[in-house]
């Protein structure tokens, strides 16, 4: 019955909460209080603390979640509900901090000439860097989601491709989705570099390896490693950051850059809302246009529009 009762929550939830919890317990040990039941006041204090210590609304609301959570799954009474909490909690909202600085979308125009600058290359780690911020830009694909598809994953027709998204920030249940990304024709073509990526690595697609996994360079020898062990954020990001810098400024680009400039492409292109939220894998319509940067053509038809 435990096992189920955390499986009410996802794995990372689980490791979120415990972390935080462990955080509350710690502060609890060096003031002489108890962490579990918690006293309401005492809670209320601890999150004083953390706003003193100028910790973000992510931070204070992860705080709330995870005490509730404990108390709740160990079957005490809540002492989030106390007003103090709640006070405290909604005042770390107005609290001043630092403003997001999203980062730069990235545009078809950078991703073409780009793959020209390496159109005869028949180097795995470039092509494998390649199909990386292809497919990420094409499928609007989150790193996670980047990481953990496997070879099984990829089903290659004539006109387009599949990739099975087996797991997702937004897909809580594990129902699993598909992203359907068509062949294109310029050198940027996500169909023609999977391909190539395929051939030159060998790899197998009815295996349940990962797709992209680290690459060991030798000599003249260049290969994916053996074990089954999927690319890092860290490694990922470098090896991406290095190919953009050629042709464009990576300052304020990241890999949400790529998802981020696939998506702004095809709004500002026209793509049909609903089959624009499903190919993102956007729940609501705030997420997914938080991830739009409107044209000055899409701007300027607010007022063209007034008949002034």
């Amino acid at each position: 019955m435990a096992d189920r009762l955390l499986n009410s929550k996802s794995d990372n939830t689980n490791k979120k909460y415990f972390d935080t919890f462990r955080r509350w317990e710690h502060f609890c040990s060096t003031h002489s209080c108890c962490a579990l039941p918690a006293n309401p006041v005492h809670l209320a204090l601890y999150l004083n603390y953390l706003l003193d210590k100028r910790s973000s609304f992510s931070v204070i609301s992860a705080t709330v979640y995870a005490i509730k959570w404990v108390h709740d799954i160990n079957g005490h009474s809540d002492p989030t509900t106390n007003s103090f909490v709640r006070n405290l909690m909604e005042s770390s909202k107005r609290t001043s901090r630092k403003p997001v600085c999203k980062k730069d979308p990235i545009t078809t125009d950078t991703l073409i000439h780009l793959c020209n600058m390496f159109s005869d290359s028949r180097d795995l780690l470039v092509i494998r860097d390649l199909s990386m911020i292809l497919l990420c830009f094409s499928g609007f694909l989150r790193f996670n989601e980047l990481s953990n598809l496997l070879c099984s994953d990829l089903k290659i027709f004539d006109s387009h491709f599949i990739l099975v998204i087996r797991k997702s920030k937004t897909d809580q249940y594990r129902h699993g989705s598909e992203v359907v990304i068509s062949k294109g024709q310029t050198s940027a073509c996500p169909h023609a570099m999977i391909l190539k990526y395929i051939e030159i690595a060998g790899i197998d697609l009815q295996s349940d390896i990962f797709l992209f996994k680290p690459i060991f360079r030798s000599c003249s020898t260049c290969k994916l490693i053996q074990k089954n062990k999927r690319l890092s954020y860290t490694g990922a990001r470098q090896a991406i950051s290095k190919r953009l810098s050629l042709v464009c400024d990576v300052r304020n680009v990241g890999l949400h850059s790529l998802r981020a400039g696939g998506a702004t492409v095809a709004a500002n292109n026209g793509v049909n809302d609903r089959c624009f939220k499903r190919h993102g894998r956007w729940k609501s319509e705030t997420a997914k246009d938080g991830y739009v940067a409107d044209s000055l053509q899409a701007r300027l038809k607010v007022t063209q529009k007034l008949g002034l």
